[in-house]
């Protein structure tokens, strides 16, 4: 059973498949953000693409269907003292995330297939010290 974050779930699974020592993981920056996606890994000469790149679906715009569920005891309550409306909806509710990527971002990639397929896991961010 694979388990844990999305990027431990991709390292379970290089381990399952087999060491290759094209595989690995490496930094680059976002020269252009989506749609017209263009990114620069660091050790390379050339940018690479959006046609050239797997991109994470939480760094993608994208939409996700939420379920909003009022207390109608505490709900109604709160309704009747304030006079006006529960500041939550009720029920299904799509949410739309904007992709936060933007250009100088830096960014987690792996490497595959011998450096033909690369996958964008996430941000990089350093904290320093204050």
């Amino acid at each position: 059973m694979v388990e844990g974050s999305n990027v431990s779930k991709f390292v379970q699974l290089i381990r399952h498949i087999g060491y290759n020592d094209f595989d690995r993981f490496e930094l680059a920056t976002v020269l252009s953000p989506p749609p017209a996606l263009r990114i620069r890994v660091d050790h390379m000469k050339i940018d690479l693409d959006a046609a050239d790149v797997v991109v994470a679906e939480h760094l993608t715009e994208h939409g996700r269907s939420v379920r909003f569920q009022n207390d109608p005891i505490s709900s109604a309550s709160a309704d009747e003292d304030s006079g006006t409306p529960s500041p939550l909806p009720s029920g299904d509710v799509l949410l739309t995330f904007k992709s936060p990527l933007q250009a100088g971002d830096r960014v987690i990639i792996a490497s595959a297939n011998a450096g033909q397929t690369y996958v964008i896991l996430d941000k990089a961010v350093r904290y320093f010290g204050t």
